[in-house]
């Protein structure tokens, strides 16, 4: 099982409170999959729950069949969140085969419009043979229901092989010092 501390910067520390809050946390360790709150979605391939070894140990793990084409999102159910800033953190492992096929992933954060989801930060993901640490961050404007999705897809001509781990959804006010990043540190121990 990974573990792992958060340390908040030190400013914060002395202050008492680091003024970011955990929206969502998820690192698909339980043997429910998908666990509670989210939702799988699959064409032509399959979502589960995949040992990886440490430090990530299980994953959630999408996979086409086949040279047929597929897609799959795993998404959380609609959260209701406050006017504020909020930062998604996770690390993924992306491939497609043949190097030459057709094959995406990607992160996207929506809020609910009446029946739709709409857009409000979405963000493409390199291709990459080990796991990798990804980031990003949105704002609302106003109260709103949200979601995250994670999408892979693979055309015809190819399979896509993708693996999520580690999702931290948090909400600001983010440190002057580091928007980005809620001024916090990861200190990893196994």
């Amino acid at each position: 099982m990974r573990n792992y501390i958060r340390i908040t910067s030190a400013a914060a520390l002395l202050a008492g409170a680091a003024g970011a809050a955990v929206v969502l946390e998820e690192d698909f360790e339980g043997a429910k999959f998908p666990p509670a709150g989210w939702e799988k979605v699959e064409v032509k391939g399959t979502w589960t729950r995949e040992h990886v070894g440490a430090p990530y140990n299980w994953c959630a793990y999408f996979y086409s069949y086949a040279y047929v084409g597929g897609q799959g999102t795993l998404r959380t159910t609609g959260l209701p969140l406050a006017t504020n800033d909020y930062y998604v953190s996770f690390v993924y492992r992306y491939r497609g085969e043949p190097a030459a096929g057709t094959t995406a992933a990607a992160v996207r954060g929506e809020r609910q419009e009446g029946a739709a989801w709409i857009p409000v930060a979405e963000h493409e993901l390199a291709k990459s043979s080990t796991f990798r640490d990804f980031g990003f961050g949105f704002a609302l404007a106003k109260e709103e229901t949200c979601r995250l999705l994670y999408y892979a897809s693979a055309e015809k001509d190819a399979i896509v092989f993708f693996r999520v781990d580690d999702v931290l959804w948090e909400s600001g006010p983010f440190t002057a010092a580091a928007p980005a990043s809620l001024g916090r540190v990861k200190a990893l121990y196994y």
